[in-house]
């Protein structure tokens, strides 16, 4: 009866492998709304997923050794080996088909080539970069290239499988597997001027992410990218981190455009509402961003908000403490926002005008 019930099991696994397999064939290249699905448990084997990504995954080569590279990472290698090796990329459809990988292997060499799935060598040109992400596109003057299937990085929850996709020599495809350990939907606040966005807004995993897969695809068990793998150390144990892809969405296209990211500022710190606060703000529902503080000389600061408002919409989107950072940054420099508060137990209209964020 026990050898019944493994035998049952396996071949649901081969059922979902079989599923998986089918949204990955039939899912839309960018943008549009797909269905995921996903394993309800471990699978057996993730063999047939990472067959149906490697189309799309590529190596970033310099055109002379460099040091501190992928090389490096072989146990009793030299940290100062040099080699062509940079790292990983893939590919993404945005009006043509461009690599995407990590601001910090993009501009290791003034000169990049990349290694497509064929393995032949080609040049590529840097198109665009994002320091705050650690985010570059590049591209490559060849064509039908197939690009993978973005999915949302909102619906991830903790605890799904994820497989981190590498090919750091140009010769064979890495994987590795783990789990998310962190959405970082919750650390949208700390999208901050002048830093690099932080820890707690990226995707963490306890998947290995070295230097040699770093600015690979992170797929879910649907074969749809939904963070790109960023590498913090090489070291045993440590959390890995990746970029979440809708914000990879957010800026691909003023990337290829213009070459980089002007991202809006309105200067406040917002908390979630709390059910317990509802009843004190006189509010229908726990929803919107509560605004804490205000920083000198902001656009908030000159547009009246006070802190105790609660930001229910911006423009016409309903906003949350989470939320909020993403759509201003997103809001052209300068444009006029009707903004709805809450304050004084009742609804009121703001206008407020964004500016650049401050490097």
């Amino acid at each position: 009866m026990k050898h019944a019930l493994v035998v049952v099991l396996a071949l649901a696994g081969c059922r979902e492998r079989d599923l998986a397999t089918d949204a990955r064939t039939a899912a839309p290249a960018i943008g549009a709304a797909s269905t995921r699905i996903l394993y309800p448990s471990a699978p057996g084997s993730f063999v047939d997923l990472v067959a149906g990504a490697r189309h799309g995954v590529v190596a970033i080569r310099a055109a002379a050794p460099v040091k501190s590279g992928p090389a490096a990472m072989f146990p009793g290698a030299p940290e100062q080996v040099a080699d062509v090796a940079l790292g990983t990329g893939f590919l993404i459809e945005s009006k043509g088909v461009f690599v995407v990988t990590t601001d910090h292997i993009a501009t290791a060499s003034t000169e990049l080539h990349v290694v497509l799935p064929d393995r032949t060598e080609v040049p590529a040109k840097l198109v665009g970069r994002d320091l705050q992400l650690d985010l570059a596109l590049l591209s490559v003057d060849v064509p039908r290239l197939q690009p993978l299937p973005l999915g949302s990085s909102d619906d991830l929850q903790v605890g799904e499988w994820l497989v981190v996709l590498g090919d750091p020599f140009g010769d064979d495809i890495t994987a590795s597997v783990g789990i998310v350990s962190a959405t970082g939907r919750e650390g949208a606040g700390s999208l901050a001027a002048g830093r690099m966005m932080g820890f707690r807004t990226f995707i963490q995993t306890d998947a290995r992410i070295h230097r040699g897969n770093s600015g690979g695809p992170v797929i879910d068990t649907a074969g749809q990218v939904v963070g790109v793998a960023v590498a913090t150390s090489d070291r045993l144990g440590e959390l890995s981190f990746a970029i979440p892809i809708n914000r990879v969405r957010e800026i691909v296209d003023a990337l290829r455009d213009y070459g980089q990211v002007a991202r809006s500022w309105l200067g406040v710190l917002v908390m979630p509402v709390t059910p317990a606060q509802v009843q004190a703000l006189g509010l229908l529902k726990p929803s919107g961003a509560l605004v804490t503080e205000l920083k000198a000389g902001s656009p908030a600061a000159r547009s009246g908000l006070r802190p105790g408002d609660v930001i229910l919409k911006w423009g016409d989107r309903e906003v949350d403490h989470r939320s909020l950072p993403w759509i201003v940054a997103a809001t052209p420099v300068g444009k006029p926002t009707n903004v709805l508060v809450w304050r004084n137990r009742a609804g009121a209209q703001l206008s407020v005008v964004t500016e650049k964020m401050p490097e």
